[in-house]
């Protein structure tokens, strides 16, 4: 049996994020139906660790911004710390891609017996999974089986399926949905895009670079944290993601000539390219027509498509540098 290629199973299921997102769309709307029913008018926390946490940040802010509902994300291992001792109408949404995470559970159970009558909804990949088994309603995910330890079309999946959710309750809610819902059916050629694009250019040029930022704004905090994590936990690069102006609050005081510094959608914070490149720092623009080109996409929308790119860049600089983005040596599949 020939040995698999570094980074093959990671290749795989990040060219399989279009059909794994249409699949989603396609085949999850009554479970989200049934979701939006349980969650409509109460405050929504959202919670998930790791790659799910930012799903997470994503999902409350479109139920705030779509929907109009009051929402916040709380990593899982922090939620039973900051959950008030009642909940009056509150709802929470756990994430996780296998349903088995430690910290989730735990958060998840925290919650049931803060407010035993409040309603558990879970978006998970795995059915019959613990957090399945322990949740009123589940959303789960078709991705498929994903083998490789960072998480690509389980991230992207969670996120249609937050997407699909905010609309559905925007909708119950009177808001016109028609053109944010055509959007996102269009998400899938949108990343066939972006996959038939070569960033071995941009890895290359990061690849001896150890330290670096990753800042975007709005929906695209998410994707900087998100895109961050991925170089670090395949490529073994300390790149650190920011919210846009809150990198000038303290962390611009480690940018030294030529760190590079990838901007989400540059075109939303153009005065922090300016500043940044003052500095001597390295701007790398990820945004329709920008050094990193994305196609044009709904700026709500945007971080299912962003995210993409970087996926791609984590796995090239990782192979670059002669490791196997499959299986960082140090992490597991499932945090018990």
């Amino acid at each position: 049996m020939m040995p698999k290629e570094p980074g093959a199973h990671m290749r795989a299921e990040i060219n399989e994020q279009p059909e794994a997102i249409a699949r989603t769309l396609k085949e999850c709307s009554n479970e989200v139906s049934e979701a939006a029913k349980l969650l409509d008018n109460s405050f929504i926390y959202v919670t998930g660790s790791g790659s799910s946490y930012h799903s997470s940040l994503v999902l409350s802010r479109a139920l705030s911004r779509i929907a109009g509902l009051r929402a916040t994300a709380i990593p899982a291992s922090e939620l039973p710390e900051w959950i008030p001792g009642e909940l009056p109408n509150s709802s929470l949404v756990a994430i996780s891609q296998s349903g088995e995470s430690i910290d989730v559970i735990n958060a998840v159970e925290s919650f049931r017996k803060a407010s035993p009558e409040s309603p558990i909804l879970s978006i998970t990949n795995t059915r019959n999974s613990t957090l399945h088994k322990i949740s009123d309603v589940s959303i789960i995910t078709r991705a498929g089986e994903e083998r490789a330890i960072a998480a690509t079309k389980t991230y992207t999946t969670q996120l249609a399926a937050s997407y699909l959710l905010s609309l559905e309750l925007a909708g119950i809610r009177g808001k016109d949905i028609e053109e944010l819902r055509r959007e996102l059916e269009r998400v899938p050629d949108a990343i066939r895009e972006i996959l038939s694009k070569d960033y071995r250019i941009y890895a290359d040029k990061i690849r001896e670079k150890e330290f670096g930022f990753i800042l975007g704004k709005g929906p695209n905090y998410p994707t900087a944290l998100e895109s961050a994590l991925k170089l670090r936990e395949t490529a073994n690069l300390h790149y650190v993601g920011y919210s846009a102006r809150e990198f000038l609050h303290g962390p611009i005081q480690l940018l030294t000539k030529g760190t590079p510094v990838f901007l989400i959608l540059g075109s939303e914070i153009e005065d922090i390219a300016q500043k940044v490149r003052s500095l001597g720092g390295d701007v790398i623009n990820v945004d329709e027509g920008g050094d990193i080109e994305l196609p044009k996409i709904s700026y709500e929308l945007s971080p299912i498509v962003a995210v993409v790119p970087m996926q791609l860049l984590s796995l090239e600089v990782s192979i670059l540098r002669g490791l196997d983005p499959d299986k960082p040596e140090r992490l597991t599949k499932v945090v018990r």
